[in-house]
């Protein structure tokens, strides 16, 4: 009994150093660059879609505070329709393939060879999907899920790529030192995570999404701005649209897009300035595309205004407001709105 005792505490305290150990951050910023360039020459990593387009990056820096709060996004995110095809990124061993709670289906593939592990996440629970052991680049592993079947609004691929094996990671215990992990409160890098695209490459449709997530101009407003200088695009579009074009076309060249900031300065005549310029209510069906901070795009998600006279729906995701939610600034996914212009 004496011996059950010790051996039960003996695996207790190495259960909690493990735990103590992996809640830390042990990743140096430093040889996780350093890492990340040997894996740029050594590998021969392809993309787990075919036409991959990382609409939510890896998140290194603190994202922007929320009403509801944000953790570091750990993975990149490519939407697609389900049953989309999902291949191997390299050569491997599947150390997981199975049903995870908010992921659907998950599989994790160690590259030994790499280093490294990746994860993919939201993939189809009722098609089709490939099991553990070997598996080479390019292989078939399954199809995206639907959006019900995989704990996700859109259909879409979670792809995660982090340093070691998934072994040297616990299943239980600290929630973001999982190798399950797919958001953090630390940065991802301080946890092995890598972004994919800095390791793989780039390819022409990831090029494009850079040119839309980065930030598009300082903006300053050296003036007062009134309803006149604004105007709204007759047609809608979305946000793999080059919307500043569409604006000078449209209006020529003395026009922008509308940023969050120019909204700003409207706040003491809100109301006067939403009546003005045709900005009706009715929440996110009649929104407006616009940036904020001179960033169109956070996380994947396009920014926008909404105008809820004081009623904001409980469910709406809020990163700032004026006049007591009369309008809000919003973002999501997969829009098709006008387009809020301002003059130069």
């Amino acid at each position: 009994m004496h011996f059950y005792k010790i051996l039960f505490i003996t695996l207790i305290a190495t259960a909690l150093l493990t735990l103590d150990g992996c809640s830390q951050s042990n990743f140096d910023s430093d040889e996780m660059k350093k890492h990340a360039e040997r894996l740029k020459e050594i590998s021969s990593f392809q993309y787990p879609l075919e036409n991959y387009f990382p609409e939510t990056p890896v998140t290194d820096e603190d994202p922007p505070t929320t009403e509801r709060g944000e953790l570091h996004h750990a993975a990149e995110d490519s939407y697609a329709s389900a049953g989309t095809p999902v291949c191997a990124i390299g050569d491997g061993i599947i150390s997981y393939s199975g049903k995870r709670p908010g992921y659907g289906w998950l599989v994790i593939i160690d590259h030994p060879v790499e280093n490294v592990y990746s994860l993919y996440g939201h993939l189809s629970t009722s098609r089709w999907k490939k099991g553990s052991g070997k598996v080479k680049k390019g292989e078939l592993i399954g199809y995206l899920g639907d959006p019900g079947e995989c704990y996700t609004m859109r259909s879409h691929i979670h792809f995660g790529l982090r340093m070691g094996q998934r072994a040297d990671y616990p299943s239980w215990g600290w929630e973001e030192a999982r190798w399950t992990a797919g958001y953090t409160n630390s940065r991802p890098e301080l946890l092995g995570w890598f972004c994919p695209s800095q390791i793989i490459g780039q390819t022409d449709s990831i090029r494009t999404w850079h040119k839309y997530i980065q930030k598009r101009e300082v903006i300053v407003n050296e003036r007062s701005l009134h309803a006149s200088d604004f105007k709204i695009t007759s047609g809608r579009y979305n946000e793999k649209e080059d919307l500043d074009q569409i604006i000078r076309k449209e209006f020529c060249e003395d026009y922008r897009l509308a940023d969050w900031n120019d909204i700003s300065t409207l706040s003491k005549n809100i109301e006067e300035w939403a009546d003005s310029v045709g900005f009706v209510e009715s929440g996110e069906e009649n929104a407006l595309l616009i940036s904020n901070d001179g960033y169109r795009i956070w996380l994947g998600r396009q920014y926008f205004i909404s105008r809820f006279n004081h009623s904001k729906p409980e469910h709406f995701l809020e990163h700032n407001s004026i006049d007591s939610n009369f309008v809000c600034l919003g973002s999501w996914y997969g829009l098709n709105k006008h387009i809020l212009a301002v003059k130069k």
